[in-house]
């Protein structure tokens, strides 16, 4: 419980008590607490019989302070008084406001206000009013105090009142530093707090576009790359380091550049662009069938600064899309196949009869050959007749022959072919290795093969046929036909054994090398080719292995002497 000190007792026990209260003063951090004790000090040094501290509503927090007053039952708080009164005018130029400058015989006209006092103010002959002033010069309030006997507060009144009132200035403001301190520590955490949440959630955005399994790219409104995940990596060829800065035209073949400025156009107009099938290379020149789908980037103003591209490889798809029509193409070519077999081997029948009764009319030598060759052929026609596309597999036992006599034979068939076609031909038919296959099918590919360099040769030139043992890979017997024709472009290699696939629009049905290669790759084989359309070597070369162990073995029959 406070003591009030008797002004008449001796300076030290009032300097005593300021000193306490000082101290008190510089650990107190509650406001209203820092105002009250000052005040009490106050009105224990200076035997006043009221006293308040007032705020300053120019500063900073306007009626932060509120009005105080000492009576004797103790401090009781004005809510009216602080909210009307002002004493940034009266405190403006002077230090301290005392009872003098107010008058003996005039009513009360200080700086105070009579509403809220808790004395009649018509009775005050003794007034003190000390600023409590921060260093920096602000005027936060005052301590004010009253008395009705006139020359109550001397000068040493005066300067305990004005050490009070340094002590509470220093405490006001440290206590409004640490609220000040406290907010900015509260806005960091809450930022801070923010902060994590944003790196975690960037951290999950982060760990799901690297993790996906489609390409996720991102690109300034230049078409310049600016971000790049490890499955672009993986199915682009390219590492974030090499690519991120590029212009994304790198991954855009020539011929479709052109479509990149309508994208970013798009784009920037904030549209969305989804499942767009397109084409796109990758790192090593590859040609890769994709899906795009493309989003306009916003910042955080709304305004759009680039776009991400979400890439999907879809060649697997295209390759089983392709594969499903060809099947379509294959399976409606092999009931078109049946119908012509059934319509056409009854007048095959009949020729091959009118054969037969001509050869008792012919009796050279020469004709009779002729004729032996004419029946062979058509009964060859007829056989493959039901071969047609592959959907008939002859079913016929396989035998043992040589593949050099099936190259012969054929070569006597399509001699006078090339003879018309000014082609000369160089056969080394050198292998007489017999191997167990199905007779039929093997010269169905060599006639093809033949078939195929004499149809790249238009002008004239050299077809070359031979027929080798070789033991790489392994044991068997390779058959090679060579022409230097006008050759096949390196981009047209790869499809050449594909069905349907030809070059020669007016004449070609793209089925003899799908044909040709299902029966050898049946016979256990294995069919290549190579080829070239330099103006200073050029031509085709098929080669043909065929091992000596086939697939056919065990269903041979008895060694034909001929073919």
């Amino acid at each position: 419980m406070s003591v009030i000190v008797d002004p008449a007792r001796s300076l030290e026990q009032r300097l005593e008590l300021v000193a306490q209260t000082g101290l008190l003063l510089a650990r107190n951090t509650h406001l209203e607490s820092i105002v009250q004790r000052a005040t009490d000090t106050g009105l224990q040094v200076t035997g006043a019989e009221f006293g308040g501290f007032v705020c300053n509503q120019t500063a900073p927090h306007p009626g932060s302070f509120a009005f105080y007053t000492v009576s004797g039952s103790g401090p009781t708080r004005s809510s009216t008084f602080p909210a009307r009164t002002t004493l940034a005018a009266p405190l403006k130029d002077r230090a301290i406001i005392r009872s003098r400058d107010i008058g003996r015989d005039t009513r009360f006209r200080g700086p105070l206000a009579a509403d809220g006092l808790p004395h009649d103010t018509s009775t005050i002959r003794s007034y003190l009013a000390v600023p409590v002033r921060v260093l920096s010069g602000e005027i936060l309030g005052a301590l004010v105090y009253g008395h009705e006997d006139p020359d109550t507060f001397d000068e040493t009144s005066e300067l305990l009142i004005g050490t009070i009132a340094s002590q509470a200035a220093f405490a006001i403001e440290n206590s409004r530093m640490r609220e000040q301190l406290s907010r900015k520590l509260a806005e960091m955490d809450r930022i801070e707090v923010q902060r994590k949440t944003d790196v975690k959630r960037l951290g999950e955005l982060a760990a799901i576009v690297e993790s996906s399994e489609d390409a996720i790219v991102s690109k300034d409104l230049n078409g310049i790359i600016t971000s790049w995940n490890q499955a672009a990596t993986r199915i682009l060829g390219y590492t974030a380091d090499e690519i991120v800065g590029q212009s994304v035209l790198k991954l855009i073949p020539e011929e479709l550049q052109s479509d990149e400025p309508v994208i970013l156009s798009r784009i920037r107009a904030g549209q969305r662009i989804e499942h767009f099938d397109t084409v796109r290379r990758s790192k090593s020149g590859e040609l890769l069938d994709v899906s795009l789908t493309i989003s306009p980037v916003k910042d955080e103003s709304g305004t759009i600064i680039g776009a991400s591209k979400i890439l999907r490889d879809i060649s697997s798809r295209k390759r089983i899309e392709t594969s499903l029509i060809q099947a379509e193409k294959i399976a409606a070519t092999g009931r078109m196949a049946a119908t012509i077999a059934h319509e056409i081997n009854n007048p095959l029948e009949a020729v091959l009869n009118l054969l037969y009764l001509l050869r008792q009319q012919v009796e050279t030598t020469d004709g009779k050959a002729y004729l032996g060759t004419a029946e062979i052929e058509l009964t060859r026609v007829a056989h493959i007749a039901k071969q047609t596309l592959g959907y008939y597999r002859e079913h016929t036992s396989a035998v043992s022959c040589s593949i050099s006599q099936l190259a012969e034979h054929a070569l006597t068939v399509y001699s006078p072919r090339c003879s018309a076609y000014d082609i000369t031909i160089e056969s080394h038919l050198e292998s007489s290795t017999r191997l167990t296959v199905r007779r039929g099918e093997m010269v169905q590919v060599i006639s093809n093969l033949l078939a195929n360099a004499i149809a790249a040769m238009p002008e004239g030139g050299k077809l070359k046929v031979s027929v080798v043992d070789t033991r790489t890979p392994s044991p068997g017997v390779c058959l090679v036909v060579e022409d230097n024709g006008v050759g096949i472009p390196e981009e047209n290699l790869a499809k050449v054994f594909d069905a349907f696939f030809t070059t020669r629009v007016s004449v070609g049905t793209g089925i003899g090398l799908f044909v040709a290669r299902q029966f050898v790759e049946g016979h256990g084989g294995r069919i290549t080719i190579e080829s070239s359309t330099d103006p200073e070597d050029h031509g085709t070369k098929l080669s043909v292995f065929i091992p000596l162990q086939t697939a056919y073995e065990q269903t041979a029959e008895a060694p034909a002497s001929a073919p």
